[in-house]
Protein backbone atom coordinates (compact mmCIF):
# COMPACT_ATOMS: atom_id res chain seq x y z
CA UNK A 1 0.00 0.00 0.00
CA UNK A 2 1.03 3.71 -0.71
CA UNK A 3 -0.32 6.77 1.63
CA UNK A 4 -0.43 10.21 0.06
CA UNK A 5 -0.77 13.51 2.28
CA UNK A 6 -1.04 16.64 1.07
CA UNK A 7 -1.62 19.68 3.76
CA UNK A 8 -0.53 22.68 1.62
CA UNK A 9 -4.09 23.96 1.29
CA UNK A 10 -7.26 24.78 4.17
CA UNK A 11 -8.42 21.22 3.47
CA UNK A 12 -5.78 17.93 3.75
CA UNK A 13 -5.77 14.97 1.49
CA UNK A 14 -5.30 11.61 2.96
CA UNK A 15 -5.30 8.72 0.46
CA UNK A 16 -4.20 5.18 0.45
CA UNK A 17 -3.83 3.07 -2.67
CA UNK A 18 -3.49 -0.84 -2.91
CA UNK A 19 -3.33 -2.31 -6.21
CA UNK A 20 -5.34 -0.21 -8.31
CA UNK A 21 -7.95 0.61 -5.79
CA UNK A 22 -8.10 3.68 -3.94
CA UNK A 23 -9.74 5.34 -0.82
CA UNK A 24 -9.49 9.30 -0.38
CA UNK A 25 -10.50 11.59 2.77
CA UNK A 26 -10.68 15.63 2.27
CA UNK A 27 -9.85 16.94 6.07
CA UNK A 28 -10.31 20.26 7.40
CA UNK A 29 -9.14 19.77 10.84
CA UNK A 30 -5.60 18.60 10.38
CA UNK A 31 -5.91 16.98 14.54
CA UNK A 32 -7.65 14.18 12.60
CA UNK A 33 -5.34 12.66 10.31
CA UNK A 34 -4.20 9.69 12.55
CA UNK A 35 -8.26 8.81 13.32
CA UNK A 36 -8.24 8.90 9.76
CA UNK A 37 -5.67 6.97 8.62
CA UNK A 38 -6.89 4.14 10.80
CA UNK A 39 -10.13 4.42 9.22
CA UNK A 40 -8.11 4.32 5.40
CA UNK A 41 -6.10 1.19 7.10
CA UNK A 42 -9.27 -0.49 8.27
CA UNK A 43 -11.54 0.13 4.99
CA UNK A 44 -8.89 -2.46 3.36
CA UNK A 45 -8.76 -4.73 6.32
CA UNK A 46 -4.68 -4.01 6.10
CA UNK A 47 -2.51 -3.13 9.14
CA UNK A 48 -0.23 0.06 9.23
CA UNK A 49 2.38 -2.50 8.62
CA UNK A 50 1.56 -3.39 5.02
CA UNK A 51 2.28 0.59 4.01
CA UNK A 52 5.77 0.57 2.09
CA UNK A 53 5.89 4.59 1.20
CA UNK A 54 4.45 7.30 1.55
CA UNK A 55 4.23 10.12 -1.26
CA UNK A 56 3.55 13.60 0.31
CA UNK A 57 3.12 16.99 -1.67
CA UNK A 58 6.16 19.67 -0.60
CA UNK A 59 4.49 22.84 -1.15
CA UNK A 60 4.82 25.55 -1.41
CA UNK A 61 1.27 26.71 0.51
CA UNK A 62 0.04 27.30 3.73
CA UNK A 63 2.70 27.43 6.64
CA UNK A 64 1.17 25.71 9.18
CA UNK A 65 -0.56 23.00 7.31
CA UNK A 66 3.01 21.90 5.43
CA UNK A 67 4.58 21.61 9.19
CA UNK A 68 1.71 19.63 10.46
CA UNK A 69 1.86 17.33 7.54
CA UNK A 70 5.33 16.96 7.04
CA UNK A 71 5.44 16.17 11.39
CA UNK A 72 3.03 13.10 10.79
CA UNK A 73 4.68 11.60 7.41
CA UNK A 74 8.17 12.49 9.56
CA UNK A 75 6.77 10.24 12.10
CA UNK A 76 5.10 7.14 9.84
CA UNK A 77 7.96 7.12 8.15
CA UNK A 78 10.48 6.43 10.84
CA UNK A 79 7.79 4.71 12.70
CA UNK A 80 6.80 2.07 10.17
CA UNK A 81 10.83 1.97 8.68
CA UNK A 82 9.15 3.17 4.90
CA UNK A 83 9.94 5.80 2.36
CA UNK A 84 9.33 9.16 1.95
CA UNK A 85 8.39 10.45 -1.43
CA UNK A 86 8.08 14.31 -1.79
CA UNK A 87 6.24 15.77 -5.05
CA UNK A 88 5.38 18.86 -5.49
CA UNK A 89 1.99 19.99 -4.76
CA UNK A 90 1.53 22.63 -7.63
CA UNK A 91 2.29 19.17 -10.25
CA UNK A 92 -0.35 17.24 -8.85
CA UNK A 93 -3.20 20.51 -8.93
CA UNK A 94 -1.90 20.53 -12.67
CA UNK A 95 -2.63 16.81 -13.05
CA UNK A 96 -5.94 17.28 -12.63
CA UNK A 97 -6.21 18.38 -15.76
CA UNK A 98 -3.75 16.36 -17.92
CA UNK A 99 -6.10 14.94 -20.29
CA UNK A 100 -7.04 18.08 -21.58
CA UNK A 101 -4.45 19.29 -24.00
CA UNK A 102 -4.54 22.62 -22.20
CA UNK A 103 -1.57 25.09 -20.69
CA UNK A 104 -2.84 24.98 -17.20
CA UNK A 105 -1.85 28.00 -14.73
CA UNK A 106 -1.66 26.94 -10.99
CA UNK A 107 -1.56 29.70 -8.45
CA UNK A 108 -1.26 29.75 -5.03
CA UNK A 109 -1.07 32.31 -2.10
CA UNK A 110 1.83 33.72 -1.50
CA UNK A 111 2.07 37.12 1.11
CA UNK A 112 1.79 40.99 0.16
CA UNK A 113 -1.30 40.28 -2.98
CA UNK A 114 1.21 38.22 -4.87
CA UNK A 115 0.81 34.30 -6.02
CA UNK A 116 3.23 31.22 -6.75
CA UNK A 117 2.87 30.86 -9.93
CA UNK A 118 3.58 27.79 -12.23
CA UNK A 119 2.62 26.76 -15.85
CA UNK A 120 2.35 23.00 -17.25
CA UNK A 121 1.35 22.17 -20.71
CA UNK A 122 -1.24 18.65 -20.96
CA UNK A 123 -0.01 16.25 -23.27
CA UNK A 124 -0.15 12.64 -23.63
CA UNK A 125 -2.20 11.87 -20.46
CA UNK A 126 0.48 13.72 -18.19
CA UNK A 127 1.74 17.62 -17.54
CA UNK A 128 5.12 19.29 -18.36
CA UNK A 129 5.85 21.99 -17.05
CA UNK A 130 6.94 25.15 -19.10
CA UNK A 131 7.48 27.76 -16.63
CA UNK A 132 8.98 27.64 -13.62
CA UNK A 133 8.02 29.14 -10.23
CA UNK A 134 7.73 32.65 -10.34
CA UNK A 135 6.09 35.13 -7.68
CA UNK A 136 3.36 37.93 -9.59
CA UNK A 137 0.74 39.82 -8.85
CA UNK A 138 -2.96 39.98 -10.45
CA UNK A 139 -2.20 42.11 -12.93
CA UNK A 140 1.39 40.39 -13.81
CA UNK A 141 -1.10 36.91 -13.99
CA UNK A 142 -3.66 38.24 -16.20
CA UNK A 143 -0.98 39.39 -19.38
CA UNK A 144 0.61 35.98 -19.37
CA UNK A 145 -2.63 33.94 -19.21
CA UNK A 146 -2.82 32.48 -22.83
CA UNK A 147 -5.84 31.72 -24.58
CA UNK A 148 -7.71 28.95 -23.66
CA UNK A 149 -5.48 27.92 -20.48
CA UNK A 150 -6.49 26.66 -17.34
CA UNK A 151 -6.19 28.80 -14.12
CA UNK A 152 -6.19 26.89 -11.37
CA UNK A 153 -5.03 26.39 -7.39
CA UNK A 154 -5.91 27.18 -4.04
CA UNK A 155 -4.59 30.42 -4.89
CA UNK A 156 -7.56 30.65 -6.83
CA UNK A 157 -9.83 31.93 -4.23
CA UNK A 158 -7.33 35.22 -2.91
CA UNK A 159 -7.72 36.55 -6.00
CA UNK A 160 -10.23 40.13 -5.96
CA UNK A 161 -13.85 39.61 -6.98
CA UNK A 162 -12.90 41.70 -10.41
CA UNK A 163 -10.35 39.49 -11.37
CA UNK A 164 -12.20 36.24 -10.97
CA UNK A 165 -14.82 37.28 -12.95
CA UNK A 166 -12.69 38.64 -15.77
CA UNK A 167 -11.57 35.09 -16.33
CA UNK A 168 -14.41 32.73 -14.98
CA UNK A 169 -14.69 30.90 -18.67
CA UNK A 170 -10.72 29.49 -17.28
CA UNK A 171 -11.54 29.07 -13.53
CA UNK A 172 -12.93 25.40 -12.94
CA UNK A 173 -16.28 25.51 -10.78
CA UNK A 174 -15.32 22.27 -9.43
CA UNK A 175 -13.19 23.07 -6.38
CA UNK A 176 -11.68 19.64 -6.13
CA UNK A 177 -9.96 20.69 -8.75
CA UNK A 178 -8.11 23.56 -7.23
CA UNK A 179 -6.74 20.93 -4.74
CA UNK A 180 -4.47 17.70 -5.10
CA UNK A 181 -6.24 14.09 -5.24
CA UNK A 182 -4.40 11.43 -3.45
CA UNK A 183 -3.77 9.11 -6.64
CA UNK A 184 -2.05 12.16 -8.86
CA UNK A 185 0.45 12.63 -5.33
CA UNK A 186 0.96 8.65 -5.50
CA UNK A 187 1.35 8.65 -9.67
CA UNK A 188 4.12 11.47 -9.39
CA UNK A 189 5.83 9.85 -6.56
CA UNK A 190 6.17 6.32 -7.97
CA UNK A 191 7.17 7.91 -11.66
CA UNK A 192 9.85 10.36 -9.60
CA UNK A 193 11.26 7.80 -7.09
CA UNK A 194 11.05 4.83 -8.88
CA UNK A 195 14.47 4.15 -9.95
CA UNK A 196 15.67 6.22 -6.93
CA UNK A 197 17.38 6.15 -3.96
CA UNK A 198 15.03 7.63 -1.17
CA UNK A 199 16.05 10.41 0.92
CA UNK A 200 16.81 10.08 4.41
CA UNK A 201 13.69 11.10 6.00
CA UNK A 202 15.02 14.07 7.91
CA UNK A 203 15.94 15.38 4.44
CA UNK A 204 12.53 15.58 2.88
CA UNK A 205 11.59 18.86 3.93
CA UNK A 206 8.57 20.98 2.59
CA UNK A 207 8.86 23.91 -0.08
CA UNK A 208 7.47 26.85 1.77
CA UNK A 209 8.24 29.31 -1.33
CA UNK A 210 10.97 31.22 -2.81
CA UNK A 211 11.58 34.50 -0.36
CA UNK A 212 8.74 33.75 1.89
CA UNK A 213 6.44 31.23 3.21
CA UNK A 214 2.83 31.46 2.13
CA UNK A 215 -0.45 32.36 4.70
Amino acid sequence: MILAIDSSTRETVLGLLRGDEIHERVLTDRDLLRDTLEQLVQSFAARPADLRAIAIGQGPGSFTGLRVGFAFAHGLARGLDVALWPVSSMEAVASNFRDTQATICVAVSARRERWFVEVYQAEQSAVKLLVPRRILAEDEIAAELQSGSILCGAGVADFTAEFRGRFAERIPVDVTLHRPQALHLIELAKHAWKDRQPLPIGRVLPEYGLDFGAH
